[in-house]
């Protein structure tokens, strides 16, 4: 699973636990759902068919479906729908995308990632502020990768936070061997 789709599914676990997904086969045209029929469903619902996943399609009304491709405007549409996944600290929200941003040019040497996590841990419960929003959402695709190919070790706060994390069903609902890093 790619993080973009892992941090949707950690929040849509967190908040609507029975929420229906269909895996998508994006290097093949052949199976259940190759990327032909996501670039249809994106087509019939207004968007322009990238292919690409996350696509969120939240039928709320026949008449008004919610279809959405990108997975910050995926988190920021169900933390719209339940207000306990907004994070309460934005600064520590801005700090943490900042962070992300920077990691695809250093996926082989995190630490400055992990410095600016683990202080954030130092001084709230959980990366948004003191409950689990959308912040710990995008973070978590990433501390499981860089905790399966480098360590947390040296990084108490982020290391108990993970830790008191990584058990939660709808983290582990989300977890797969098979992940990439995307780019």
């Amino acid at each position: 699973m790619c993080p973009f789709a892992q941090k949707v599914a950690i929040a849509l676990n967190y908040a609507y636990p029975d929420y229906t997904s269909q895996t998508v086969s994006l290097y093949s045209s052949s199976g259940p759902f190759p990327k032909s029929k996501l670039r249809e469903v994106e087509s019939n619902y207004g968007l322009t068919p990238k292919g690409y996943i996350p696509v969120l399609l939240h039928e709320v009304e026949e008449s008004n479906p919610v279809c959405l491709q990108e997975s910050d405007d995926i988190l920021d549409y169900i933390a719209s729908l339940d207000e306990s996944l907004k994070p309460s600290n934005l600064e520590n929200h801005s700090k943490v995308r900042r962070a992300l941003k920077a990691l695809p040019t250093n996926t082989n040497k995190p630490g400055s990632l992990l410095t600016t996590l683990d202080g954030i841990c130092s001084t709230s419960a959980y990366l948004g502020g003191n409950s689990f929003s959308t912040t710990d959402c995008i973070a978590l695709p990433f501390l499981q990768r860089i905790k399966e190919t480098h360590s947390l070790e040296g990084f108490d706060k982020l290391n108990e936070y993970y830790s008191k994390l990584e058990g939660e069903e709808y983290y582990m609902k989300s977890c797969s061997s098979e992940w990439w890093w995307w780019w």
